[in-house]
């Protein structure tokens, strides 16, 4: 007795101590893991190893609403139809709004042909989301489905008043005007349709796992409230004179009116030669008294100007790198001071060739009184596979100038300071689109990006997370947001509220990890620098950064200073009386940031008018370096030495389909319930550009569970369980659309792939004067044994044999109340497709006989017989 009453007062206190956990006792945390795991797995197209991490997570969580989802999700891509419906009425009664559960359970009736069922399920996501196109495209298609033309009409309608490029909803409306025998409606639509797919603007949906719209997408875990690790000892050491790089600064500007030598110089991290170890280009001040380019050979720079073909003595203001052509090697476009363009292309030898004239882009003939070409960046607005190149022009008439102050004052002789903005010009900056063919063609006044404020420094970012790669641009008063339309003008969206001064510099970061980019901008005045919060791409709020004494800012830069997690913030400025610092704030995540400028030892870095400041792991040590220039000094290359403490990852990417330098890519990494976003830039800060390797800090986690990219053109690709501490290159998965339709077979579990079948046999091919091709593609397809199982018929729901209204054909063998054959021939994008005939083709045989030679097409199958070693059965049956 006594015995027992001890072992329940030690349960007790073991419980009160929070030692004593119950067996039964959720672990969200597990279970977030492996509900992101699941999804991870769904984009790879891997749906049983999804299947399994959602069972898991479930098993963690029974109660993990968004797991019964995913679970019913994977069933429902396994096309294990009866297993999806019980897990989505199971996430239904625990969540009845739940609208990722109603939409697959309307692809779900949609798909076994009940229609009526389809509408009903689709309308609920109506209910909770009515400004979904893809809902309302889906209930068009169910519409068509059950043969009620005008409400499907209506309700394509809705679709494109939401999402006026669904190209989907384009197509499914022409339809129903065909089918209503409205021909001159159905033309009008089948027309658009055609202009949105052959221009990229618009994708349509199809058949595969992840392009049916967003509700049917697994779901990922919500972001744990997670906050930073400990601060752990970091130094940044100047390592200028060891790492070989050499300066030779301009003292002062030729004249008052000189401002681009005022604000220059800038520079770029960029792998020319693809080594895997970023080499550097700074516009001004080498050794050469302009323009140099430096070879990285691990730990030192090579100055390799001369060598790579480049004029020392050029000076430039901004750059830009990227391959703009495609071939694998990267480019690289400056602004020179003679208010000129130049893109110079790399020719896989070391060298580089000035290919301006040549692809089309004109040199500017505005004099310098009229302002200069300032940023430059890389973008592909359009989505196209290939870089376009956004140019920033300076209106020089009143908007920014500076004076020598000592002349007025008691400052030392040749004292320069940037003096207030006055008056705006209309900014001439161009939009350079890149046709395909190594060339540009001028699309400025075509996209609308003309703006009455003058343009400094401009960044593509997708701001509003529509997967449209949309510019943010600096110098005026207040950013200019122009958003992205995917077609036609650029709208400028206006900023929440004017910045104290006029902008300079920007970065750009999801400080909070909630996946919508933050903006900070370096200011022309006090304080120097201000911080932004992304409201899901309606507004931006301030917010508090540590105090500054800087009246002017300049450079500005994102990176992970210390390997933690949470990405930081580093800027370059001047104080009223002409002091150059460098400052770094540490995110704190919840808690802000925390000036930490002491605790790394910036401040015992001595400035002189400091421009632009890059990032870049120089010495591939995962440790993120930092390079900062001066205008009236030379520039300066800070290691950083401490970082590596914490676990990291360093991810290179190139495109396949997209831009082989990946610029526009978004990534996200999971690791240790932490989430992070990134994107890759074709500018950064102020007027250069960060190398475009992502160094990502993974704080205690030794590897990412996963590293997930949103390519330009809309291809998503997950890769699971990456091991940390190490460089690790990502090529762009090939995802293009199959033209082809497939075949599936029910192989007793699950409808399985089988191959695709008919390859293209266009309608109306001209192949002559008067004469057109006519397609007969046929095509013979081997099942293999064991893969086809009777399934029973009252399984397979009410929809009769042939070829349904939603793209699928079903061929069925009659036999008994055992069950039939069922095989599922679909076609997989918006494309139409005529079949005279399917036929089951069962030839009977010992198992020992060999065929002869396979059908050629147009063979007759009575005498398939013959062609059989040994005498068999054969028979014909028909859909």
């Amino acid at each position: 007795m006594n015995l027992k009453i001890s072992a329940a007062l030690f349960a007790a206190i073991l419980a009160a101590f929070g030692l004593l956990k119950p067996a039964s006792q959720p672990d969200s945390i597990e279970a977030a893991r492996h509900n992101n795991l699941g999804s991870a797995y769904m984009n790879q197209q891997l749906f049983e190893k999804g299947l399994k991490e959602f069972q898991q997570a479930l098993s963690a969580d029974p109660k993990f609403t968004i797991a019964r989802v995913n679970e019913g999700v994977a069933y429902l891509n396994l096309q294990k139809v009866d297993e999806a419906k019980v897990s989505l009425e199971e996430a239904l009664k625990q969540d009845p709004k739940n609208p990722n559960a109603w939409y697959s359970l309307g692809l779900l009736a949609k798909n076994t042909g009940d229609a009526q069922a389809a509408i009903e399920a689709f309308k609920h996501v109506i209910e909770i989301d009515p400004n979904d196109a893809d809902t309302w495209y889906f209930v068009g298609t169910a519409y068509v489905q059950a043969k009620q033309f005008p409400q499907a009409i209506d309700a394509f309608e809705h679709a494109l008043k939401i999402n006026p490029l669904h190209a989907s909803a384009e197509f499914g409306l022409s339809r129903a005007y065909q089918q209503s025998s409205d021909t001159d409606h159905a033309r009008e639509h089948l027309k658009r349709f055609q202009y949105i797919t052959q221009n990229k603007i618009g994708a349509p949906m199809s058949l595969a796992y992840g392009e049916q719209g967003q509700y049917s997408r697994a779901v990922e875990s919500p972001q744990q409230q997670l906050k930073p690790l400990a601060q752990i000892k970091v130094q940044f050491v100047d390592v200028t004179k060891e790492a070989g790089i050499v300066s030779k600064p301009n003292r002062m500007p030729a004249s008052t009116n000189d401002t681009a030598s005022f604000l220059d110089p800038s520079a770029c991290f960029f792998d020319y030669d693809g080594d895997g170890k970023p080499d550097l280009f700074i516009t001004d001040n080498g050794p050469g008294g302009g323009i140099v380019l430096y070879h990285n050979l691990g730990n030192r720079f090579e100055d390799v100007t001369k060598h790579a073909g480049l004029d020392p003595s050029v000076r430039a203001v901004g750059c830009t790198a990227g391959d703009y052509d495609n071939d694998g090697f990267v480019d690289l476009a400056a602004s020179l001071y003679e208010s000129r363009l130049v893109l110079w292309h790399n020719e896989k030898n070391g060298t580089f060739r000035d290919a301006t004239e040549g692809v089309g882009i004109q040199r500017t003939s505005e004099t310098r009184s009229d302002g200069f070409i300032a940023g430059l960046a890389f973008v592909d607005y359009d989505h196209d596979g290939d870089l376009d190149l956004f140019v920033d022009r300076y209106s020089m008439s009143g908007s920014l100038f500076f004076v020598d102050v000592s002349l007025a004052s008691p400052e030392p002789p040749g004292t320069w300071m940037l003096r207030a903005i006055s008056r705006m010009a209309p900014a001439a900056s161009r939009m350079w689109r890149n046709n395909g063919n190594e060339t540009f063609t001028d699309a400025t006044e075509s996209l609308g990006l003309i703006s009455d404020e003058p343009n400094f420094s401009g960044i593509g970012t997708d701001y509003n997370n529509d997967r449209a790669v949309d510019l943010i641009v600096t110098g005026g008063p207040a950013p200019i947001l122009f958003a992205n339309p995917r077609e036609g003008k650029f709208p400028q969206q206006p900023w929440s509220n004017k910045l104290s001064a006029h902008s300079m510099g920007v970065a750009l970061l999801d400080f909070d990890h909630d996946g919508w980019t933050d903006m900070a901008f370096t200011q022309a005045g006090s304080p120097g620098i201000t911080f932004w919060r992304n409201n899901k791409g309606k507004a931006f709020t301030p917010v508090e950064l540590p105090k500054t004494d800087w009246v002017l800012a300049y450079g500005i830069a994102a990176f992970d200073y210390d390997n933690d997690g949470w990405v930081d913030l580093v800027a370059v400025g001047e104080t009223k009386d002409g002091k150059g610092e460098v400052r770094l704030f540490r995110n704190l995540g919840p808690d802000g940031f925390k000036d930490v400028t002491t605790d790394v030892g910036l401040d015992k870095i001595h400035l002189e008018s400091p421009r632009a400041i890059i990032t870049g792991d120089y010495d591939n040590d995962g440790a993120t370096d930092l390079l900062i220039t001066q205008n009236h000094g030379p520039a300066v290359l800070l290691r950083n030495e401490g970082a590596t403490q914490n676990h990291w990852l360093k991810l290179s990417l190139k495109g396949l389909n997209d831009n082989k330098s990946a610029i526009g890519t978004k990534v996200e990494v999971f690791s240790g319930g932490n989430r992070q976003k990134f994107e890759i830039y074709g500018s950064n800060g102020y007027l250069g550009q960060n190398s475009t390797d992502i160094v990502v800090g993974l704080g205690q986690s030794k590897e990412a569970d996963i590293v997930r990219m949103l390519w330009p053109t809309g291809v998503l690709q997950d890769e699971i369980k990456i091991a940390g501490d190490k460089r690790q290159e990502f090529l762009e998965i090939d995802r293009r659309g199959s033209s082809c339709p497939t075949l599936f077979a029910w192989n007793g579990e699950h409808y399985q792939f089988v191959a695709d079948m008919l390859g293209a046999g266009v309608v109306g091919h001209w192949i002559g004067p008067n004469q057109r091709d006519i397609p007969r593609p046929v095509e013979y397809i081997k099942i293999p044994t064991g893969l086809v199982r009777t399934r029973l018929t009252s399984d397979l729901g009410p929809q009769a044999p042939g070829i349904s209204r939603t793209g699928s054909a079903e061929v069925r063998r009659p036999t008994s109340d055992a069950g039939l054959l069922s095989f599922r021939f679909m076609e997989p994008l918006e494309e139409a497709v005529y079949l005279d005939q399917v036929r089951l083709l069962a030839v009977d045989h010992p198992a020992a006989a060999m065929p002869a030679r396979l059908p050629e097409p147009g063979t007759n199958t009575a005498t398939m017989c013959s062609l059989i070693y040994v005498p068999t059965v054969s028979s014909a049956i028909s859909s």
